[in-house]
């Protein structure tokens, strides 16, 4: 293995470790890791150190990657201008993503913050507030029916006394005629 691929799992190794690991995690697990994949190597070498045939199908695999990537099959078989005619009809789209790139610099230092960085040790708070505002959203929904069925219940009386009232209010009305008749 060549000094720039070992740099190249170094990197990918720290990028993991990022996101699976925290600090204290990190400190047990990388130089384990390390030592483990040195040693790997080592065995790799030593086993294909003589072995020609080996060798050969190392620079082969190389080459097939080469082949396999899409870009170069582009490269291979689009001319210049069909290339450039491809860019141009992705240009909007291109210039959209460039667009968002810029925005996600931007906001990169908000991610960055110290804030969002402690948010893994308030998980459990985070649980529980989420719990309760659950159980709050329970109790509002059983709240706003009781209210509802209150309201039908208030409206049914209402509707009732009006209905009463108007009933004594015609039969008023009728007894007041039958008097000013009598009276005539």
């Amino acid at each position: 293995m060549a000094d720039h691929e070992l740099d190249a799992l170094e990197e990918r190794l720290d990028f993991i470790e990022n996101i699976v690991f925290s600090n204290s995690e990190k400190d047990a697990f990388y130089p384990k890791c390390i030592d483990k994949l040195a040693n790997i190597m080592e065995k790799i070498s030593t086993a294909t150190k003589n072995k020609k045939r080996i060798t050969e199908i190392y620079k082969k695999s190389r080459d097939l990657h080469k082949f396999l990537d899409p870009a170069y099959t582009d490269e291979m078989t689009m001319s210049e201008e069909a290339m450039e005619e491809v860019i141009m009809a992705e240009e909007e789209y291109l210039r959209d993503q460039a667009k968002n790139l810029e925005t996600m610099e931007e906001l990169k230092p908000t991610l960055d913050s110290e804030h969002l960085k402690a948010t893994p040790q308030y998980t459990e708070k985070f649980e529980a507030l989420s719990q309760i505002q659950i159980t709050q959203q329970d109790q509002t929904a059983d709240l706003t029916e009781e209210a509802r069925r209150l309201l039908a219940t208030y409206n049914n009386i209402i509707t009732l006394v009006s209905r009463q009232f108007v009933q004594w209010d015609e039969t008023l009305t009728k007894m007041e005629a039958k008097k000013i008749k009598s009276k005539n």
